[in-house]
Formats: C-alpha cells, structure tokens, sequence
C-alpha cells in the first residue's frame, strides 16, 4: 500500500439541490434492474395487474460503484425497518419484469 493510500480520505462536503418537481417524487410499485459491464440500469415502473400493464415512470442508469452503494444503503434500511415494523412479505404471486414486454 502506497502512502497516499493510508492517508485518511479528507471529507468532501457537497450541497445538493432538490427543486420542486423533484421533491414530489414518483410513485413506483416494482422495478427492474439489468446491467452491462459499465452500467446499471434501474427501471422504476407502476404496474396495473388488473389490466395487464406497467409503465416505466422513471429510469436511473448508474455506475457500478454507485449501484454496489445503493444496494447497501437499501439493504441496511430494509433491515432498520423490519426491525422496527417487523419482516416485509413478498407475495407468492410476484414476478419479475419481464423487460422484453417493454414497447
């Protein structure tokens, strides 16, 4: 391990803007995730079971890094979570996206 790298990382502080629309969010009830080698893409969708649709309503395609980050940050909530509200059942009935049905 070179110098540089045993120094500790200086903290970076960055201010983040969040304007209106934003704020309002989007709702979302499944999603569909699928990834090359420099990529993830994350496709948020709202589907309709009883009519046999969904929409993409929002897509974020990230790196790698920033997936492997999010993926523990979701992970560690989930867990606070069901430890406060107990264990989230997943229905017997869900089914992965298939993204060939995209059009």
């Amino acid at each position: 391990m070179s110098e540089d790298e045993k120094k500790p990382m200086k903290e970076m502080r960055m201010r983040i803007k969040l304007d209106d629309a934003t704020a309002k969010g989007t709702y979302a009830n499944t999603s569909f995730v699928h990834h090359n080698e420099t990529e993830f893409v994350l496709d948020f969708i709202y589907a309709e079971p009883a009519r046999g649709e969904g929409l993409v309503v929002s897509r974020v395609i990230t790196n790698p890094r920033a997936a492997k980050q999010l993926a523990l940050g979701l992970s560690a909530l989930v867990s606070g979570y069901e430890k406060k509200f107990g264990e989230i059942a997943l229905s017997r009935m869900t089914r992965p996206v298939d993204p060939g049905n995209y059009n």
